[in-house]
């Protein structure tokens, strides 16, 4: 089973004209309802991690996901059996 980092998530957000960005912030994937409360009572949705904050109106904002980051393993190197 994939491992996944307990403080990051990829928050994926599509705009109203078919744009898609991806945002990385220093929180897990369970901060998704606060952040829809949030972004609820505020009309913004706010992202941040250690070095930048966004605030993105939802008015801009077709649709939004908040994913977990992977935790990527080094594989071990193959030898192809020549020195």
């Amino acid at each position: 089973m994939a491992q996944n980092y307990k403080d990051l998530a990829d928050v994926t957000v599509t705009f109203n004209d078919g744009e898609i960005k991806t945002y990385r912030i220093n929180a897990g994937p369970s901060i998704g309802g606060f952040l829809a409360r949030e972004a609820n009572a505020n009309g913004v949705l706010s992202l941040w991690n250690r070095d930048q904050s966004f605030g993105i109106p939802l008015t801009n904002i077709r649709d939004w996901a908040i994913n977990p980051v992977p935790v990527v393993q080094d594989e071990p190197e193959q030898s192809d059996g020549q020195a």
